[in-house]
């Protein structure tokens, strides 16, 4: 392999050429990998979990390509999933990014530290995006895997960690699932990130996700979205509240 060719060891099942939804005020191409450890139902991205046999592999010198022929158009790109961190040759595939001149972003469970603290010592991450889907003890566990990973806790937690000193925007994502999310459990999770970063809290949707047992659940209702913010703002600086679906 010369040093031009894009390493292998990255799955990559989706690539979306611009996009101003996933980082805001950045124009980027958002790299989207196969396969995630975590089984979280209301996952509206669960084809790139569960459905990989219908979702042909792409080619990641097909991202690199579009890179260099959107040379000054591109402001970055994102790198979500699935779960990112598990591609062994994510580090290698960002660096390559890195080198032509765009910024990158990585969305993530937290669950793989020492794929996150490689690529901040070796600064290849503009920002860290996070999921907080709930206050990180026992409330966590039956999203992260069936059954979940030995001292998952104890790893995410060591990510939220590496996000906070590592020298790098950061952003955290709730979702207002109401079985695991309401006014109680969304202030310990305030609490938690004692105002670090910019936190995304949105509603959730019961379409199109990865377990049909949540497709009859309830969702917020304004007055109650309401609350929520209320309760964010009040012990958070930077909140963003995104009403409906990629609002």
């Amino acid at each position: 392999m010369t040093g031009e060719e894009t390493p292998v060891g990255f799955d990559l099942r989706g690539l979306r050429k611009d996009s101003l939804l996933e980082w805001d005020d950045h124009l980027v191409a958002v790299a989207v990998a196969g396969g995630c450890n975590w089984r979280c139902p209301y996952c509206h991205s669960w084809r790139y979990v569960i459905d990989l046999p219908n979702l042909p592999p792409l080619d990641p010198e097909d991202l690199i390509r579009h890179l260099e022929e959107q040379a000054g158009w591109l402001d970055g790109v994102v790198f979500s999933g699935g779960e990112a961190t598990l591609q062994p040759g994510l580090p290698d595939l960002v660096r390559r990014v890195k080198g032509l001149g765009v910024k990158v972003k990585l969305h993530s469970n937290g669950s793989r530290p020492e794929v996150v603290r490689r690529l901040l010592s070796e600064h290849l991450i503009d920002c860290l995006a996070l999921d907080l889907k709930t206050p990180l003890d026992n409330r966590l566990l039956p999203l992260a895997g069936t059954p979940p990973e030995e001292g998952v806790l104890d790893r995410v937690r060591e990510t939220f960690a590496l996000a906070r000193d590592g020298g790098v925007d950061r952003e955290y994502h709730t979702t207002l699932f109401p079985p695991m999310v309401d006014r109680g459990s969304l202030g310990e999770m305030a609490d938690f990130l004692a105002q670090d970063g910019v936190w995304f809290l949105q509603q959730f949707s019961p379409l199109d996700c990865l377990s049909p047992i949540v497709a009859g659940q309830q969702v917020y209702g304004t007055r109650e979205l309401d609350q929520l913010e209320e309760i964010a703002r009040s012990r958070h600086p930077r909140v963003v509240m995104r009403r409906r679906l990629n609002a």
